[in-house]
């Protein structure tokens, strides 16, 4: 074998030279990528939801973000993109968020009311933040609020247009039943049109005395109390409140508002109107949404009032009490 000349290095084969270059340019490629391409890097789809942190029913904001998730991901899992959480009873129970935590020990039996709550598109949640799955487009909303009135606060009138464009658990209503009070059929026609603007179905039907919701029913009801007093399901409704949680209800041609704390806190009299809806669910088959006023004024001022959530938006609060010539008034939170 000849020596090799001094020097000089050997070059390589013209094939092997190819395959060296190929390898540099591929592990460049990794570095500057990140390997993003390979099976345990690679992102999956996606989901995008809003996730709001708030206290006192929705009337003081503490986070308000778009989180994307993977396909998947469950509402507790979009919380712990946003805040700081802390959990118990092994994860599903919501103890705090960025420090702000239960005051009820209910092993103990003692503390104050005062705990998280979790809602969808402004339905309060059947089951826990850890085993609901995110869809694209929630609006999740946690609410930490005093329940010593009552144990449920079961919807928030500020998310009502989310309510009915994305539903419960991606059960999207086909229709919404717009039903009014003989003399409320111009007003009716008005909420109809605001919700079909908000991407709804709709019908208006007149409001009968033995009318009662339907399973899987979204209802709106409008007129004034005293043209729809005399529906069964919506007397009930007004003589259980607490049960329900209603923090405005009519009692002896007045509206009572209630106080977080449970306490009758203002009466109204006149020109007022309320937004809120009287069961746990929309959809439910007990539910349905009161566009209501005291007389016509009140039900103008609560039409108005619908017309600003919808197009204009609204902090996730509980309920809109409407009073003519002023701005609406978000209860309990604001009930002093």
């Amino acid at each position: 074998m000849a020596a090799l000349k001094e020097g000089k290095p050997r070059r390589r084969p013209g094939w092997l030279e190819a395959a060296a270059l190929s390898l540099a340019a591929l592990v460049a490629f990794f570095l500057v990528r990140g390997c993003a391409f390979m099976p345990w890097n690679r992102s999956g789809p996606e989901t995008e939801v809003r996730v709001t942190v708030t206290r006192d029913f929705g009337t003081v904001v503490l986070k308000d973000e778009l989180v994307r998730l993977e396909r998947g991901g469950s509402a507790m899992d979009a919380l712990r993109e946003a805040a700081e959480v802390e959990t118990a009873y092994g994860g599903g129970f919501i103890q705090g968020v960025d420090g702000l935590r239960s005051r009820y020990d209910s092993a103990l039996g003692g503390g104050e009311k005062v705990d998280w709550f979790f809602y969808v598109n402004g339905h309060l949640a059947d089951v826990g933040a850890d085993s609901y799955e995110a869809r694209e487009g929630d609006w999740l909303v946690f609410d930490y609020h005093r329940w010593d009135y009552s144990a449920f606060t079961p919807f928030l009138a500020g998310c009502l247009a989310q309510a009915f464009r994305r539903g419960y658990g991606g059960a999207v209503p086909a229709k919404v039943a717009v039903l009014h009070a003989p003399g409320a059929a111009g007003q009716a026609e008005e909420v109809a049109g605001l919700l079909r603007a908000n991407g709804s179905a709709c019908e208006t039907l007149l409001l009968e005395d033995g009318w009662t919701p339907r399973d899987g029913e979204y209802a709106v009801l409008v007129g004034t109390w005293k043209e729809m007093a005399n529906n069964a399901y919506l007397r009930e409704a007004q003589s259980n409140a607490s049960r329900l949680g209603l923090f405005a209800y009519v009692e002896g041609g007045a509206m009572r508002l209630v106080g977080p704390g449970g306490e009758v806190a203002k009466t109204l009299g006149e020109n007022a109107g309320v937004l809120e809806a009287t069961g746990p669910r929309l959809g439910d088959g007990r539910s349905a949404f009161l566009v209501c006023g005291l007389d016509e004024m009140g039900l103008d001022a609560a039409v108005e009032a619908l017309r600003r959530v919808l197009t204009e938006g609204c902090r996730p609060v509980t309920v809109l009490v409407a009073v003519a010539g002023g701005e609406p008034l978000a209860v309990p939170g604001e009930v002093k």
